[in-house]
């Protein structure tokens, strides 16, 4: 009798120093999507991310996904995580330059001779090792109480048009819907007449003539419903274009939360973050291709830059890194040191295909 008692108490012992996270208390989190519930960037890959990491913290951390912008707008998200309205959310970093210089530089910049080169993967691992070996990158999330959980590229910017647009010297004249500080220059390099016009006026303006073009990602487009008033599509390169120099979309968490974390579940998270850059480089260009696939059957024809018009086109163009530099210098960072670093990377993974 004393012999089955000791072993069922031994028994009993093992099975909870075997699952300590199964034997913690559970514990909760709001995330907050400022798109729909169905976006593939925040909100599929949102409940993908949160299944695995509760799986892996063996159900402990649990988090409720809030979408639609219910809780919080992609633009007010930072202050919104770090006013503690949800645990964590996500936005486009390039929303915020005063706050995230580097981030918005770097995710706001299309380099042509690079964005060709590199792949999604590339892009979502760069940005990673990037935020680990340039202290002023992830000191300006710190400073905020905020701690980058998981980056995630974006389809290459393309553009739509009425006209066909097929090589470099069509897009001479045209009146194209850019955005940002680069693109526009980009497009004043190629020739164009760069406009600045609200995503939500886009369509009436292509279908009017006020615009001959529009530039943003393609199921960017293919939500709009763009292809119904124009149908050629170009890519900024020969083949789905020029990526942003950084994943531009992050999920970021409350820092004061994140500590407050066991240490045990905080690795569990950071493991699943990691297994995640993949899952999300996959994603998203699955997504990208699902648009071009639609595209060509609603009749858009797609045109893509040949190898010399890209060239040419970054020949003509500003010296974006050059520029990206002065940008960080101007709010008082090692710009050159940044960018030299960032250039050092990028060719590393290009050499090393």
């Amino acid at each position: 009798m004393i012999k089955a008692f000791i072993k069922a108490a031994m028994a009993a012992a093992l099975l909870t120093c075997g699952s300590g996270l199964a034997m913690a208390e559970q514990i909760n989190w709001v995330y907050s999507n400022g798109y729909a519930k169905d976006h593939f960037q925040t909100g599929l890959l949102a409940d993908e991310f949160f299944k695995r990491i509760e799986e892996e913290t063996q159900g402990q951390l649990k988090i409720r996904h809030v979408a639609g912008g219910a809780l919080l707008k992609p633009e007010n998200t930072i202050e919104g995580i770090r006013g503690k309205v949800a645990n964590l959310g996500s936005t486009v970093v390039s929303f915020f330059p005063g706050q995230l210089p580097i981030s918005a530089t770097l995710a706001s910049l299309v380099d042509l001779r690079y964005g060709n080169k590199l792949e999604l993967e590339d892009i979502a691992d760069l940005t990673a090792k990037l935020l680990e070996e340039v202290p002023e990158f992830s000191a300006e999330y710190e400073k905020l109480g905020l701690k980058p959980l998981l980056f995630v590229p974006s389809p290459a910017y393309a553009v739509i048009s009425n006209d066909p647009i097929a090589k470099l010297e069509d897009l001479g004249s045209k009146k194209i819907r850019t955005l940002g500080n680069v693109l526009p220059k980009l497009m004043e390099a190629a020739g164009a007449v760069p406009l600045s016009v609200a995503f939500g006026e886009i369509y009436t303006s292509l279908q009017t003539g006020v615009l001959d073009g529009a530039m943003t990602d393609p199921p960017a487009m293919l939500n709009a419903k763009f292809q119904e008033v124009s149908k050629n599509l170009l890519t900024t390169g020969p083949g789905a274009g020029a990526f942003t120099a950084i994943a531009p979309v992050l999920y970021l968490v409350n820092l004061d939360d994140w500590n407050a974390l066991p240490a045990d579940v905080r690795d569990a998270v950071t493991k699943v973050a990691r297994e995640m850059g993949p899952v999300a480089s996959k994603q998203v260009r699955e997504y990208s291709d699902k648009a071009f696939g639609e595209f060509e059957a609603a009749g858009v024809t797609i045109h893509h830059l040949s190898q010399d018009d890209t060239d040419a086109l970054a020949a003509k163009a500003p010296d974006f890194m050059a520029l990206a530099a002065e940008v960080l210098k101007e709010n008082k960072l090692p710009g050159d040191e940044i960018m030299t670093k960032y250039q050092a990377l990028a060719d590393s993974y290009i050499n090393g295909k």
